[in-house]
């Protein structure tokens, strides 16, 4: 393998996704737009989305410019290739089930450390009423599936960040500097939309800094994961679903949480996410202190 040719494939890769991303991003800050809070998605929001497919422009360009081909199975391939043999549906079957697991769990923990947020008649608030409560406990089902059948921008993502850049860090660097570095970057990535309140808003305690650590903290952890499923099934697609089910936030207890009710250190936004997803955290060093070394390059 010539690290050198690896190194500059990775670098060129790296300089086209942060520079098309950023392009999308600073379009979107510079109009004057912040991310609302209220969740309702303007106009403007949905042409940010835009940049969650430029890690794949930026691996396509990539391949092309440093002539590496396009390859779509096998060794330094764009990992396109889907196969069920030899068990590799499990890591299809983990990337449906473990966002739901960590996200019930995080919201599990978050009310053990702020009980008085748990409120029994929030779905009413959120326009739920009581004979339709049912559809609350079918939710991560319906997240599950329209995250596996809706995964665009995250396939925009994965194709880049798990598919390309981190077999090129694995080769350079090894395993466990590569799942570090390349989480960091990940986490630098999202930096724009984190200064204008995307994830955590805009009012909580060190902004905008101490959301952009928390935003690269989650996004090592959660490479650990994508990395594993991704070099366990031979394919970059667990990773997209995995990625997409995440986005979608599959949870039950999340509709009872009511975060009117918190005050102090208990609502900043920061503060709540890392409880959110200490689980995980632990799932994601549970997963690569065991299976490490048993990932390894196609």
């Amino acid at each position: 393998m010539d690290k050198k040719l690896e190194a500059k494939r990775l670098l060129v890769y790296l300089a086209f996704a942060f520079g098309f991303t950023w392009i999308v991003f600073f379009a979107y800050i510079l109009s004057g737009n912040i991310w609302a809070a209220d969740g309702e998605i303007s106009g403007m929001d949905q042409f940010v989305s835009l940049g969650m497919l430029c890690p794949t422009l930026a691996m396509l360009l990539a391949r092309y410019v440093t002539k590496e081909g396009f390859a779509v199975t096998g060794k330094d391939s764009m990992l396109l290739g889907i196969s069920f043999k030899d068990k590799k549906w499990l890591y299809f079957v983990i990337a449906m089930l473990l966002p739901w697991i960590y996200f019930e769990l995080g919201n599990g923990l978050f009310l053990l450390f702020s009980p008085q947020a748990f409120d029994a008649d929030y779905p009413a608030t959120l326009g739920i009423a009581d004979n339709e409560r049912a559809i609350l406990y079918m939710q991560p089902i319906a997240m599950i599936v329209s995250g596996t059948l809706t995964s665009f921008a995250a396939f925009g993502e994965e194709a880049g960040w798990r598919g390309y850049m981190m077999p090129k860090m694995i080769n350079l660097w090894g395993v466990r500097k590569a799942v570090v570095i390349g989480g960091v970057i990940w986490g630098i990535w999202h930096w724009p939309l984190t200064y204008v309140g995307h994830n955590f808003g805009m009012e909580y305690f060190g902004y905008p800094y101490t959301g952009f650590v928390a935003m690269c903290i989650m996004c090592v952890f959660m490479g650990m994961i994508l990395t594993y499923v991704t070099y366990k099934s031979g394919s970059i697609w667990p990773a997209v679903i995995l990625h997409a089910i995440n986005n979608a936030s599959p949870s039950i207890l999340q509709y009872f949480i009511n975060r009117d009710k918190l005050t102090g250190w208990q609502a900043d936004s920061v503060i709540s996410f890392l409880i959110y997803f200490i689980p995980m955290m632990v799932i994601g060093i549970f997963i690569f202190s065991v299976e490490r070394k048993q990932i390894v390059m196609l």
